[in-house]
C-alpha cells in the first residue's frame, strides 16, 4: 500500500532532538484556535498502539497481523513480503488486542510522536488505506511522516492543523478499506508507515501525468509517500537513541544514477542527505550523483562540478548492486536492456514525480 511551508516545522520543532527529546510547551503565532503541543520525553518512536510484543523475544507472531492464516507473520511486516516477493509493503501491520463483544477491534491508535495533523481521510470508500491519518514531524529538520491506517474511526476532535503530543489518541484501530476482498474481523490490524513525501508539489504532478484521475488526498495521497522499515525504527528507536538522518543514510543503495539537473524539490527538502567528495572545488555544479533504495528514496545525493554531456536525457543510471536487487525482488524500478541498466515504466514514474517542478 500506499505543501507545507517546511519554515513553520522548523519553528515549531527545533527544541526536538533526533534522539530522546524534551521542549517547552509551543504556541503558534496567530492560531489560536490550533491545539498547543507539548514535546514529552521518551523515544523517537513510540508504538503507535499498546502491542509492544515486538520488543520481546519471538515476539513477532503476537505484533504482525498475517495476510491469512496460512501465511507467516512475515507477510505482515515491512518489505517485499506479498505476492511471493514480487508486492511491496511499505508499512507494518499491528495485531489488535483487545475485541467487543461483536468481534471488532477496540484498541486505541496513538500519535507515534508530536506532530502536526496534515491529513484525515474518513471516508473509508475513497482509499485501499480506508480511514486514515497522517502526520508530519520535523526529526533533525527532516520531514518525516507517520501514517495510521485501516481505522474503524478518527477521533471526532481531530482536526487538519492540529497539534499531537506523542500518545495522543487518533483513532480506534479496524479494518476499513475499499478493497473488493475486504479486510476480515480476524484481520483487523493498523496499517502504520513511517516515512518520507516524494514531492511536495504532487497535487500539480497527478494532474499532470493522471489527466482523467481523482486525488482525494492531495499531496498525502499514497502514491506520494515511500515508506521506510516502521517495526525496524520503532525497536530502535525504544531500545536507545535514535537518529533518522544516519539511519536514512545507512539504506543501501540499489542504484546511482546522475541527474542533470541544478535543482529539483527533493534536494531542497533534504539538503542534509547531501555530501560533498571534494570540499575544495569551487566549480559550479553541473549535476547530481543520486543514489536510491530499492523503494526509490534517494538517500544520498553529491554535487558534480565537471562537465557533463547530457545527451538530451533528464537522468541516467551509473551503476547498480545487483546484490540489493537480488534481495528486494519487488522493487520494480529498473531492469537490465542488453549492456545497459534501464527504468521500468513503474520507475520511469517515480523519477518523473521526483523531478517534477
Amino acid at each position: 500500500m500506499r505543501s507545507v511551508s517546511w519554515l513553520l516545522f522548523i519553528a515549531l520543532f527545533s527544541a526536538v532532538s533526533c534522539g530522546n527529546i524534551s521542549a517547552p510547551e509551543v504556541v503558534v503565532p496567530g492560531k489560536s484556535s490550533v491545539k498547543k503541543e507539548v514535546v514529552l520525553t521518551g523515544p523517537a518512536f513510540q508504538f503507535p498502539t499498546t502491542n509492544r510484543e515486538l520488543l520481546n523475544d519471538d515476539g513477532e507472531t503476537n505484533f504482525f497481523t498475517a495476510t491469512n492464516p496460512e501465511r507467516p507473520w512475515t507477510s505482515g511486516a515491512f518489505g517485499c513480503v506479498r505476492n511471493s516477493g514480487t508486492r511491496l509493503h511499505e508499512g507494518i501491520d499491528i495485531k489488535c488486542l483487545k475485541l467487543d463483544d461483536d468481534g471488532e477491534p477496540i484498541d486505541m491508535v496513538m500519535a507515534s510522536r508530536s506532530g502536526r495533523v496534515v491529513h484525515i481521510n474518513r471516508n473509508s470508500s475513497a482509499s485501499n488505506y480506508g480511514k486514515y491519518v497522517v502526520l508530519i514531524h520535523e526529526l533533525g529538520d527532516l520531514p518525516i511522516y507517520t501514517l495510521y491506517a485501516h481505522l474503524r474511526s478518527v477521533d471526532k476532535a481531530l482536526n487538519i492543523g492540529d497539534l499531537t503530543n506523542a500518545g495522543a489518541t487518533l483513532g480506534t484501530l479496524g479494518r476499513t478499506t475499499n478493497t473488493n476482498e475486504g479486510i476480515s474481523k480476524e484481520r483487523a490490524h493498523l496499517h502504520f508507515e513511517i516515512g518520507v513525501q516524494v514531492n511536495a508539489k504532487f497535487n500539480q504532478w497527478f494532474d499532470h501525468w493522471y489527466a482523467d484521475g481523482q486525488n482525494f488526498h492531495g499531496n498525502w495521497n499514497g502514491m506520494n509517500l515511500l515508506g521506510l522499515d516502521a517495526a525496524a525504527i520503532l525497536k530502535r528507536a525504544n531500545a536507545e537513541s535514535f537518529e533518522m538522518l544516519e539511519h536514512l543514510k545507512s539504506e543501501s543503495a540499489l542504484c546511482r544514477l546522475i541527474i542533470f539537473r541544478l535543482d529539483f524539490d527533493w534536494l531542497e527538502r533534504f539538503p542534509q542527505l547531501v555530501v560533498e567528495n571534494d570540499s575544495e572545488n569551487k566549480e559550479a555544479i553541473q549535476a547530481w550523483e543520486v543514489d536510491l533504495n530499492f523503494s526509490g528514496i534517494p538517500v544520498r545525493m553529491a554535487p558534480v562540478r565537471s562537465k557533463m554531456r547530457s545527451g538530451g536525457a533528464k537522468y541516467r543510471i551509473l551503476k547498480v548492486n545487483e546484490e540489493v536487487l537480488k534481495k528486494h525482488p519487488c522493487s520494480g524500478l529498473i531492469f537490465r536492456k542488453g549492456q545497459q541498466w534501464v527504468f521500468t515504466g513503474k520507475g520511469q514514474r517515480a523519477m518523473d514525480l521526483l523531478l517534477y517542478q
